[in-house]
């Protein structure tokens, strides 16, 4: 049996726990006796070897009152009534001790990521100052041990420019609740008085979804109800373009069923319902929005584990703060009996492991444990996991029941688990189709070079993120095995003995794909291979490096097959792992399983370093790693000072010495902490485009940097002086490769004829496709600045505004140049005019006076320059033609 504090233990200066709660307390052991989970042997758990999963997710509840009288709100209609007894707002001194909680449970578990929501009620009612005393004072307590993620769940009716902009400068995400189109979402979601509230949530939802607060749209969250048509409720809720939506089931037990369900019935209407909506989802040609319950359900069916309570069994690690401070189970427990949330702790006195401690937590994270025997003998008990916990409530035997919609669940999960089977099948079948006789090892068809509308409307905004990045380099894979293709027929073409190296190296990697496919995946990722094969293409380069490429495959993969390679006046570069120096003529690469990798020639045979060939040996130089990583976010990449063709980026470095190595890993760490920090999206696009890092050599003024249209994954770059300049440089550089990727997908501008633009970056004239490089990539360089000049203070600040307004106008000038010059294409035309509105919504932000007066008068001085030296800017958009490129 449980035993709760006695009720008379409160530390000074710390509000009473309320009389109320306690009674509550004394319920709950009462009823814990008999019903489960307070016959739960957590003795017995611990003994087992189980230990509690520590809270992930902090729901703070900072205003206990709402606006409106949603008559399936659980908080205010349901069984327990508590919300009366509680402060209307989270005063100070609570907001701080939970602050602190938080703080102490994250270092006492080695946190790296959590997540605070701030609830209600509507928790916007509380106000701009305690909601930014609660983001910085949780922030400030944790500190930089872990990344937290805020967000805010709001009914969207007080969601003005005044909250938007707070949540923006604190990056608070935003999730609005709407149930579907204005008659299905004003059956229940009224004011008091009774008038719906569809109309004030659109529009704090159009306000929302605009630029420049698009990026804090965290999704909308839609409880269902049956009279509402299901496909018709989806449809309407896509017209807001939601990243995400959460369907509710609406709150009920089997002694309180929700509407329109009779648990002795065998019909599943929200089953049925759910199950209308998946098909209208999956069948849609690209993905609209992300489904929370179907995405689970589908990861479950391919036994992974799910994100949320609703389905499957991961542990539940979530737990919640009242306004008073008293710390609360899951609160939507609230819907099964008076009570049912309580904990009898409050955060004046009591650390979170002490609710970790508790039966009823541990309910929620044992898994299949928890479970009734009926859903133990399921066949798709594994993927509902029982359903939503406070689903499951019966009185008397309390917990371990089946969900009250168990008919709903077993519909729903068994159709997703089908669809995903027939999936499967029907990849298989294709996958077989493709295989082809060994005269033709690689697979002719290759994934269409396209891009679905919703990274490339990601992308066009300046950002896009991780997944948009993902179809870039799916593009890039797909465009590299084209070429490796062109390598092979070009072979033939050359004398034979080149045709047979090509011949046998390409079967070997179609060989390894098919066992292996990421060792191929890890070469053919590597910036030097796009160099090379765009070389054959392009000029005719030697195909015999396609040698290099199969045994840098073969030795991740342990193929126990030799493979003949060709050297290069540098020696043999393996790309991905080193280079072999001297290494001239022709050799043999062996590298099978349990023996040491060589590389023989005629002359020497070097031996690989054991288990890492990223080290250094007698006669191998290792591609050294350049690591880092901050609040989970990890970045890895490669230091490549031995490529032969990584002179294309510019002037490279040497091989470095250990002093420069580390010189680069100090200013990588820094760079990357405020990247993580400040601009969570560039590191993250920044950690999935690169691979490689390129030292190039100091110019004789301030650094330089690049990326190569060829190679992407790389980035070049000299040694820069602090962690801010390299961290701009990232923001600078993925975005010039992020547009020169996508451009091979769709292009973007029309071909060359001639015309010349100026652009406020260089100092020659450009054409058109250099135009818009330049504008996209300052867009970032634009954006960075302006997330950072919220961060900077003093003179820091000052050029911070001034860098955020300078490059803000040159790529709205740029822009407008673009849209008037008649030499984009149509898809261009879509992606410019997207950029455009961004800036426009950019340049409406103030700017202070004095770095707005700097801002125009380096622009005025660097047109005047270039107007001296080239002429009149406008008249070169109209026509004519330099020499310049």
């Amino acid at each position: 049996m449980l035993t709760y504090p006695d009720k008379g233990a409160r530390p000074s200066g710390v509000a009473p726990c309320p009389d109320r709660l306690w009674g509550l307390i004394d319920v709950a052991a009462r009823t814990g006796g008999g019903e489960w989970p307070g016959t739960l042997d957590l003795a017995a758990l611990r003994a087992s070897g189980w230990r509690p999963t520590p809270f992930r997710q902090f729901i703070l509840k900072i205003h206990s009152r709402c606006n409106l009288a949603c008559d399936y709100c659980y908080v205010y209609e349901m069984a327990d009534q508590g919300w009366r007894e509680q402060p209307r707002r989270m005063g100070g001194a609570v907001v701080d001790a939970t602050a602190r909680r938080i703080g102490e449970h994250v270092r006492a578990h080695g946190l790296t990521d959590i997540e605070v929501i701030l609830h209600g009620g509507e928790p916007l009612l509380a106000g701009p100052d305690l909601i930014r005393r609660a983001v910085v004072t949780v922030r400030r307590e944790v500190g930089a041990r872990a990344r937290v993620r805020v967000g805010v769940q709001t009914n969207g009716v007080l969601l003005d420019e005044p909250f938007l902009s707070l949540f923006d400068e604190l990056d608070v995400q935003v999730s609005v609740s709407l149930d579907g189109d204005e008659r299905g979402h004003d059956r229940h979601r009224l004011h008091a008085d009774g008038r719906g509230s569809h109309a004030q949530t659109a529009a704090g939802l159009a306000r929302l979804t605009a630029e420049p607060y698009r990026h804090l749209f965290g999704g909308l969250l839609a409880t269902i109800d049956l009279a509402n048509p299901p496909v018709e409720t989806y449809e309407a809720l896509l017209r807001f373009q939601p990243p995400a939506i959460d369907f509710l089931l609406p709150h009920g037990n089997w002694d309180t069923p929700p509407p329109g369900l009779d648990p002795g019935s065998p019909d599943a209407p929200y089953g049925d319902w759910l199950t209308a909506v998946f098909d209208r989802w999956t069948a849609a040609p690209r993905r609209e929005t992300h489904v929370r319950l179907f995405r689970d359900l589908i990861a479950l069916s391919l036994g992974r584990p799910s994100t949320s309570e609703q389905v499957g069994l991961s542990p539940a690690a979530m737990v919640v703060i009242e306004t008073d401070g008293t710390v609360e189970q899951v609160d939507t427990l609230k819907s099964a009996y008076e009570g049912a949330a309580a904990t009898g702790l409050h955060v004046g006195r009591d650390g979170f492991d002490a609710a970790l401690a508790l039966p009823a937590t541990a309910a929620r994270q044992i898994g299949a444990d928890a479970l009734s025997d009926t859903c133990r003998a399921c066949a798709v008990g594994h993927i509902c996991g029982g359903g939503q916990y406070v689903h499951r409530y019966r009185a008397g035997s309390g917990f371990r029941n089946p969900s009250v919609y168990c008919r709903d669940l077993f519909r729903l999960a068994a159709h997703v688990r089908d669809a995903v089977g027939r999936d499967l099948a029907r990849a298989r079948d294709e996958a077989a189709r493709r295989v082809q006789p060994r005269s033709e090892p690689m697979p002719p068809e290759l994934k269409r070079l396209s891009i679905p509308e919703k990274v490339f409307a990601g992308l066009a905004q300046g950002g896009g993120g991780a997944y948009a990045v993902d179809e870039l380099w799916r593009v890039q894979r797909s465009k590299r095995l084209l070429l490796l293709r062109w390598v092979r027929e070009a072979a033939r073409s050359r004398d034979p003995a080149r045709e047979a190296r090509a011949r046998q190296a390409y079967a070997l990697l179609a060989d390894i794909q098919g066992r292996d496919p990421d060792a191929v995946r890890a070469v053919l990722d590597h910036p030097a291979v796009g160099v090379w094969a765009h070389a054959v293409a392009a000029r005719g380069a030697d195909t015999d490096p396609i040698t290099a490429l199969a045994a840098a495959a073969a030795i991740r993969a342990r193929d126990p097959r030799p493979i003949e390679v060709v050297g290069g006046p540098d020696g043999l570069f393996l790309p991905s792992l080193g280079m072999a120096v001297p290494f001239a003529g022709t050799g043999i690469v062996r590298a099978a399983p349990g023996a040491p990798v060589t590389i023989s020639s005629d002359a020497d045979t070097f031996v690989l370093p054991d288990g890492d060939p990223h080290r250094d040996a007698p006669g191998w130089h290792g591609l050294r790693t350049l690591e880092a990583e901050y609040h989970g976010m990890a970045l890895h990449l490669l230091l490549d000072d031995r490529d032969p063709l990584r002179s294309v980026g510019g002037d490279p470095m040497p091989r470095l010495t250990h002093e420069e190595t580390e010189q680069w890993r100090s200013v990588l760490r820094s760079a990357w902490r405020l990247l993580v920090r400040r601009h969570w999206t560039v590191a993250e696009e920044a950690a999935r485009t690169l691979r490689v890092l390129t030292p190039l050599a100091p110019p004789a003024q301030g650094t330089r940097s690049s990326t190569v249209h060829e190679a992407f994954g790389a980035m070049y770059a000299s040694l820069p002086p602090d962690e801010r300049d390299l961290a701009v440089t990232f923001a600078h550089e993925v975005q010039h490769a992020k547009l020169g990727a996508l451009n091979d997908a769709i292009p973007l501008t029309r071909p060359d004829d001639g015309r010349r633009f100026y652009a406020a970056w260089r100092d020659d004239p450009r054409p058109a496709a250099g135009l818009l490089t330049g504008a996209y990539a300052h867009l970032g360089v634009a954006g960075f600045w302006r997330r950072q000049r919220h961060h900077e203070h003093g003179p820091s600040a000052l050029r911070a505004h001034t860098e955020f307004a300078h490059w803000r106008d040159a790529s709205a000038l740029a822009t407008g140049t673009l849209l008037r010059s008649g030499a984009l294409t149509e898809d261009g035309e879509r992606f410019v005019t997207e950029m455009d509105r961004t800036l426009r919504s950019w340049r409406r932000e103030p700017v202070p006076p004095a770095a707005l007066d700097q801002a125009r008068t380096t622009a005025n001085e660097h047109r005047r320059r270039w107007r001296a030296e080239h002429g009149d800017p406008n008249a070169r958009e109209q026509g004519g033609s330099t020499t310049a490129t």
